[in-house]
């Protein structure tokens, strides 16, 4: 397994992950456009279509799976640029605006591709959210539906950005969880052999949800919830403190959703 790593102004966005399938190249979330470079993958597998995991499908100019209800959004964009630049403002632009894919070919809950990787609808990130399970190895590529992963510091984290569904991330989280997998793939950022970080991360949106619950209940906002969470989660402390893109997009983000969930 190939990994390619994508960068924004030096921070790094997200792992791209390239599988040889019988002699078959397949790229796994090529990014965003702005951090797009070619890579010889014959196909590519979209996790979700959020511009950070999908938006470089139309510049790599190969065939691209999507969740089936969503093939028109790849097709053609313009109307899912539009709802990017809403929700997350001059990031976006930093991410670079998506093109059109020429091919773009629908993915089904409980499909197999290319004999070796089986398909999961996991909603909750995103109605459009699917997670791989590569049969050779026992290897699940998480998108963003099991968290965020940061090796270096050692923490994971939520990542939940409006619009959320707290159920159905839990009831996806639940039904990967029983899939047995050996090794877990996360975009944000590395792989890890530690499969038990489900179980944890579950047990973690938990807490984070009730927390969210409470600060929304007295009227606070994310400000407040960053600072309730730096005190009981050392993961939010960890994330707050290194700062960059790990603060600013991806734990706001997350803040956002939990509040408006």
């Amino acid at each position: 397994m190939e990994l390619v790593r994508r960068y924004i102004q030096g921070n790094h966005l997200i792992t791209t992950y390239v599988l040889d399938v019988g002699g078959v190249k397949v790229a796994v979330d090529p990014g965003p456009p702005n951090s797009f470079t070619p890579t010889d993958a014959d196909y590519i597998i979209c996790t979700h279509i959020h511009n950070d995991h999908c938006g470089a499908a139309g510049h790599a100019g190969k065939p691209v799976y999507v969740h089936e209800r969503y093939v028109g959004h790849v097709a053609n964009p313009a109307r899912l640029w539009q709802a990017t630049k809403e929700t997350l403002g001059p990031i976006a632009d930093l991410f670079g605006e998506p093109k059109g894919a020429a091919d773009v070919r629908p993915l089904r809950d409980g499909e197999r591709l290319f004999d070796a990787i089986d398909v999961y609808f996991t909603p909750g990130h995103a109605p459009h959210h699917v997670m791989f399970y590569y049969r050779d190895g026992g290897v699940l590529f998480t998108g963003d539906g099991a968290g965020v992963y940061v090796p270096e510091i050692g923490a994971v984290f939520p990542t939940t950005p409006p619009p959320f569904r707290f159920d159905l991330y839990v009831e996806s989280l639940r039904r990967v969880a029983s899939i047995g997998a050996k090794m877990l793939c996360f975009p944000h950022f590395a792989c890890t052999e530690d499969v038990d970080l489900l179980r944890r991360h579950l047990e973690q949106i938990k807490a984070w949800r009730e927390a969210a619950l409470a600060v929304k209940g007295r009227g606070g906002g994310p400000e407040e919830l960053a600072a309730e969470l730096r005190r009981a989660d050392e993961a939010a402390a960890k994330i707050a403190e290194r700062g960059g893109l790990l603060y600013s997009f991806f734990l706001w983000q997350t803040l956002l959703g939990l509040l408006q969930s």
